[in-house]
Formats: structure tokens, sequence, C-alpha cells
């Protein structure tokens, strides 16, 4: 019976060490998501609120504001309202504030994207 488990358990380690890091390799994905900054995250994934995102994502310094840090642009997504870090923040320039469709590729593990493609969505069906 030892011999059975001792089987089972090195069975057990051999198949976690081949498909744990396969579900953590990153994937690609297309998302409607909304193009928001770190500290304000999905309460600006709504129209009207660019010109806070930009100043968010600038920081307070250049309207006198220094104690305002400069935050990282985010993708908000559409369908669940998660927030997620941008590993290529510059292809998302001119687009703060945003309604977005991007092709992504996921990184679940530090909850960030790569955006691949991006363009403005069409409009919401009423």
């Amino acid at each position: 019976m030892t011999r059975y488990r001792w089987a089972l358990a090195l069975f057990a380690a051999a198949f976690a060490s081949i498909s744990l890091p396969l579900l953590a390799r990153p994937h690609a994905e297309t998302w409607i998501a909304w193009v928001s900054d770190y500290a304000c995250g999905a309460k600006h994934s709504e129209p009207g609120h660019a010109d806070c995102i930009r100043k968010c994502i600038r920081g307070g310094a250049a309207i006198g504001h220094p104690e305002w840090k400069s935050q990282p642009p985010v993708l908000v997504k559409e369908s669940d309202r998660s927030v997620w870090i941008i590993d290529n923040p510059s292809s998302l320039s001119g687009l703060e504030g945003q309604r977005v469709r991007a092709d992504v590729e996921i990184n679940a593990a530090r909850k960030a994207v790569h955006v691949k493609r991006v363009a403005e969505a069409s409009e919401r069906n009423p």
C-alpha cells in the first residue's frame, strides 16, 4: 500500500509541475475596456472623465500639486469592471478615458496585460 501511495504522490507532483506553468502562461483575448488610471480605476469607466484621467496619469506637479503622484494607466475590463495593469502604456497614449476594443495578452499571475492592438470601440447598443 505504501508503494502505491508513493507512486500516486510522484504522479501528482509530476502532473502539477507540468500543468501549472501551462495554466499561468499568458493567453490572448479581445476586450472592450476603458482606459483609466491606477488611482481611480473602475470609478472612471464611463464617458466624461478623460481630463481627470490625463491629470492623474501626468501627476499634479504640472498644475501646482506636487503631492499628487503620477499614476500608471490601466485597462478596466467592461464585462466585470476588473482593473488590469498595462505592460506597454505607450500603446494607449491619447486614448485616456476612452472605451476601446483591445487585443491583449493576459498575465493573470501579475494581473497585467500587454496590448497588442487597440482601437476606439463603437458606442454601446441602447
